[in-house]
Order: structure tokens, then C-alpha cells, then sequence
């Protein structure tokens, strides 16, 4: 379980690192990245989060085989690029 005072920073970081590579990345890879940000998080919150942002508008999730694939949407770029700032979504970009 994440720590609620640093959920809106992980899902920030999702949206970063999902606008960074491309736009697209399963949960597991995530997951890896996230912890290379410094961030040791297991790979069912990371889904659980991305379910958020999903439910939310800012990407799409797609389970495919074992895996939890998502896709980022227009809103979730701009909120990644800082040129939408939502609730329950860190304001800053994060790993600089």
C-alpha cells in the first residue's frame, strides 16, 4: 500500500515516465522505473494507480495477458508537460 501523502506524487511520476518513453509501458516495467526513481513500489499499487488515472481521463489501461498495459491520453500529456494541473495529482514533474 502506498503512503496516501505520496500517492498524488506516484501517480505524477506515472504520467512522467509514460509521457517520457513514448506514451505506452506495462505495469510491471513501471514498476521498475518507478524504483529507479527512488520509489520501491509493488507492482499491484502501480496498477491500482493506473486504474486512477484511467477512471480519471488521463490514460487508458488495458489488461493484456499478465500485464496491465497503458496508454497516455491528451490530458494526462498535458498534466506530464505541466499545462494542466488536476486534483490528486502531484503539480511538479518528478525524477529532475
Amino acid at each position: 500500500m502506498i503512503p496516501a501523502a505520496i500517492v498524488p506524487l506516484i501517480r505524477r511520476a506515472i504520467l512522467d515516465l509514460l509521457n517520457d518513453v513514448g506514451g505506452e509501458q506495462n505495469h510491471d516495467v513501471l514498476a521498475m522505473l518507478l524504483a529507479q526513481l527512488g520509489h520501491r513500489i509493488a507492482r499491484r499499487d502501480v496498477a491500482e494507480q493506473m486504474r486512477w488515472l484511467e477512471m480519471n481521463g488521463y490514460i487508458t489501461a488495458e489488461d493484456i495477458g499478465p500485464f496491465l498495459v497503458s496508454r497516455i491520453l491528451a490530458d494526462g500529456r498535458d498534466i506530464a508537460e505541466g499545462r494542466l494541473v488536476v486534483t490528486g495529482v502531484w503539480r511538479h514533474k518528478t525524477g529532475d
